[in-house]
């Protein structure tokens, strides 16, 4: 594989810089200035060194200089990135890409900036910004050109447990601030048009087209798998995906774009006699490049469509490459045209979740012979999600805080249907001008789908299908992705069985685990910063939620269900406070009382751990006796989340 040293490098080169975002421009200066002196000295070493060594000291060379790229890309996309005060107060011009209604009706837009008003002239600005607007009047469509005025602010992370991690997220895919703005302030000044709005439109279409062909229940995993937008589906269906590991089939991605391409090339089959190979593999590359915009263009997407491009082309030079060497050079290629992909956790997933396929799918298979040809078949594929599941454990104990226990059962679902649920949509909106046919085609599309929902469903309901709760640290991650990656490769590629390793990291599952039950077997009474007063109770194992707003509000029962997950117990009670409530837990008595200026909470002696600004599941201890904890109900103000042992 000679290109995973510029890999290695090109992702180390990007990741410091990040991490490291507060150092000062000489740090980054000296930084460069070493990496581009190691790299000289590296390639002009190897010219006089004999062959054996030239092999070693070239490849470290390049590495040292993809390092060295890394670091300029992000230097310059920082640069490129306007900065939030230079763009509050000021007339902003932008083009909507992005529209959501909330419930209540009120419109946030997404908007990429543009330019920016400077006295009598126009400069250049970049980044987005997220706008909420205070009226249900005056919708903005995509591709709308703005100009508007206010003041932005900076994203800020809730900081309760599970809660999203706003500031990651938006800092790295280059937003800059949001802002609810006044109507008055915001205008339409014209209509956009590129190739991107130009598929943004088409995606809008189909998903509005599926949404009135098809029952509402289904409707919107019909517009996840053809188009990637999931803000369609029941909250419960996307949830059942998620415990059971088959959120990737919602996430239009490599399995996606290779059954696409595989229909592709079969039609064109069908055209041989007037459309030769050469063609016929141009046109493949075209159609898959039109599916992977039409469906969003997200990093899964772009991955895949470069990856199976480079795979396609490769038949006109009659080349069989190295599928590995083909899925490092597309990233290095999205890397390079967008560094921040390495932060989106889609591309990391993707990527890391074919690394698993590539190495080990074949080795695990060989493990057991099935001469059963339908029962092969299905071994065949679980061999597959073992091996994407062996490269991508780490990330979703780092990520999600949980591992699905019965992927294997949920991975046979979306082998008996997956092909199925994405090829007829596609058939649907092919066929949609041929009105009897189509009528059959909306049946049997809605079928498909609500057998691949009741089947997730089904796997979801069977008890103990997810482990849950569990929080590693960046070096525990490192260290376990590290120890199951030699693992893996020794095992089932070298045929060896490396003990330390092993022993290493059975240690460090223990030690996981360990950490994991102790998280349970606290007892804690947690309050949460919100708008609305709400807590959540752990005791033996048991979790009780409170909060004075009945059921229905969103924001709260989004709070609340964050916190129950990160948690990784199950719910076992959720109690809605009266103006006096005294609540029997063990022996303790919790008095908690609603007073003129918010609420009083009454426990024995406490301990209480303060939450730490802008870092999401982190507390700071402090001793305290009682607690008086009052909720202010104007502005922005809320209180500050926090821990007690009880």
């Amino acid at each position: 594989m000679p290109l995973l040293p510029l890999l290695i490098g090109l992702v180390i080169g990007i990741f410091c810089p990040v991490v490291f975002n507060d150092s000062p421009k000489i740090v980054v200066l000296s930084i460069t200035s070493g990496l581009s002196a190691t790299c000289l000295s590296l390639f002009f070493a190897s010219l006089f060194q004999k062959n054996s060594m030239k092999r070693k000291l070239t490849p470290l060379a390049f590495g040292f200089a993809s390092m060295l790229v890394g670091v300029l890309l992000i230097e310059l996309s920082k640069q490129e990135t306007s900065q939030l005060e230079t763009l509050s107060n000021k007339i902003n011009i932008g083009t909507v890409f992005r529209t959501k209604i909330s419930e209540s009706g009120y419109q946030t837009i997404h908007v990429s900036l543009e330019k920016q008003q400077s006295g009598d002239y126009f400069q250049s600005v970049n980044g987005s910004v997220i706008l909420t607007l205070d009226t249900l009047e005056g919708k903005f469509t995509i591709g709308d050109i703005i100009a508007f005025k206010t003041t932005l602010e900076a994203f800020k992370n809730e900081t309760n447990p599970g809660s999203f991690d706003a500031e990651y997220y938006y800092g790295t895919h280059h937003y800059v601030g949001r802002a609810f703005i006044s109507s008055n302030l915001i205008s339409k000044i014209g209509t956009g048009e590129s190739i991107s709005l130009f598929f943004s439109k088409r995606q809008n279409e189909i998903a509005e087209k599926l949404k009135s062909w098809l029952p509402e229940s289904v409707s919107g995993i019909g517009i996840a798998l053809l188009v990637g937008a999931k803000t369609d589906i029941n909250q419960e269906v996307l949830d059942s995906f998620s415990n059971t590991g088959a959120m990737h089939v919602l996430a239009v991605s490599g399995l996606h774009v290779g059954i696409i391409l595989i229909i592709f090339q079969a039609i064109l089959q069908l055209f041989s006699r007037w459309i030769s190979k050469k063609q016929s593999i141009i046109l493949s590359v075209v159609l898959i490049w039109s599916f992977g915009l039409l469906s969003g263009a997200s990093p899964s997407v772009i991955r895949a469509v470069v990856m199976f491009s480079i795979l396609v082309l490769g038949q006109l030079l009659n080349r069989k490459n190295s599928g590995l060497n083909n899925l490092i050079f597309s990233a290095i290629l999205l890397l390079m045209y967008d560094p921040y992909y390495l932060f989106d956790i889609g591309f990391q997933l993707s990527y890391v979740a074919l690394v698993g396929i590539f190495l080990f799918q074949t080795p695990i298979y060989k493990l057991i012979y099935v001469s059963n040809k339908p029962l092969d078949w299905i071994w065949k594929g679980s061999a597959v999600g073992i091996a994407a599941t062996i490269t991508t454990t780490p990330f979703m104990l780092y990520w999600f805080h949980q591992f699905p226990n019965y992927f294997l059962l949920s991975n046979i679902v979306v082998m008996l249907l997956g092909f199925v649920v994405l090829l007829l949509p596609i058939i649907l909106m092919a066929t949609a001008w041929i009105p009897y046919f189509k009528t059959l085609i909306i049946f049997l599309t809605a079928l498909s789908l609500q057998l691949l929902i009741l089947g997730i469903q089904w796997v979801n309901d069977i008890p103990g299908g997810v482990s849950a709760g569990f929080e590693l640290s960046f070096v525990e991650f490192l260290v376990t992705a590290s120890l199951i990656g030699f693992c893996a490769h020794q095992f089932l590629v070298r045929k060896l069985i490396p003990k330390g390793a092993f022993l290493a990291l059975a240690l460090c599952f223990f030690l996981i685990s360990w950490k994991r039950e102790e998280k349970f077997n606290q007892n804690n009474l947690y309050l949460f910063s919100s708008k609305h007063f709400c807590g959540m109770i752990q005791w033996n194992g048991q979790i009780i939620t409170f909060s004075e707003i009945p059921e229905g509000n969103k924001s709260i029962e989004q709070t609340l269900k964050n916190a129950v997950r990160f948690s990784g117990l199950n719910l076992t009670k959720p109690i809605i406070l009266q103006s006096s409530n005294k609540l029997i837990i063990g022996k303790k008595n919790l008095l908690i009382n609603q007073t003129k200026n918010g609420w009083e909470i009454h426990v024995d002696t406490l301990k209480i751990q303060y939450r730490t600004k802008g870092t999401p599941n982190s507390f700071e201890n402090k001793q305290l006796m009682s607690v008086k904890l009052q909720r202010y109900l104007y502005g922005n103000e809320t209180i500050q989340p926090f821990k007690i042992s009880i």
